[in-house]
C-alpha cells in the first residue's frame, strides 16, 4: 500500500490545533488567501518498504516578514512534529529560505524543504 506523504503532510498542518485556521493546498488556489501554505514534492526516493521523499512547504502572506513569521513560527514546529504520525520516523529540515514568487502579481513567500523518512506497508 502507498501512502501519498505529501496529503499526510497536508492534513498535518489542516489538523494543527495553533493553526487559526490555516488550510494547505496541494496546489495554489487560483483564488489565494491571504496566507497559504502550500505542499509539494519535489524529489527523494522510493524503496520496497520505505519512502523518502523531499517536499518543499511553501508558506505565503502578505509581506516578506509575514511570510518569515508563517514559516518560522507555525508551520515549522508542526512539521517538526510528523514524526508523531504512525507511517512517519524521521523528519528533517533541509532548508529555510527566502522564496519570493515572481507573479503576476509576486507574492512574499518562504520555503522549507523538509525529509521524511516513512514507512510504506
Amino acid at each position: 500500500m502507498s501512502i501519498n506523504l505529501e496529503k499526510t503532510v497536508k492534513d498535518w498542518i489542516d489538523t494543527d490545533p495553533d493553526g487559526d485556521g490555516l488550510t494547505a493546498y496541494l496546489e495554489v488556489p487560483a483564488d489565494r488567501p491571504k496566507r497559504l501554505v502550500t505542499i509539494e514534492r519535489v524529489g527523494g526516493n522510493e524503496n520496497e518498504y520505505s519512502s523518502h521523499p523531499t517536499i518543499a512547504v511553501q508558506a505565503w502572506a502578505e509581506s516578506r516578514w509575514q511570510a518569515a513569521q508563517l514559516a518560522t513560527s507555525q508551520v515549522l514546529p508542526r512539521l517538526l512534529d510528523l514524526d508523531l504520525l504512525d507511517p512517519i520516523a524521521a523528519v528533517s529540515v533541509e532548508s529555510i529560505a527566502d522564496f519570493p514568487d515572481p507573479g503576476p502579481p509576486p507574492q512574499p513567500r518562504y520555503q522549507i524543504t523538509i525529509q521524511l523518512d516513512a514507512a510504506t506497508q
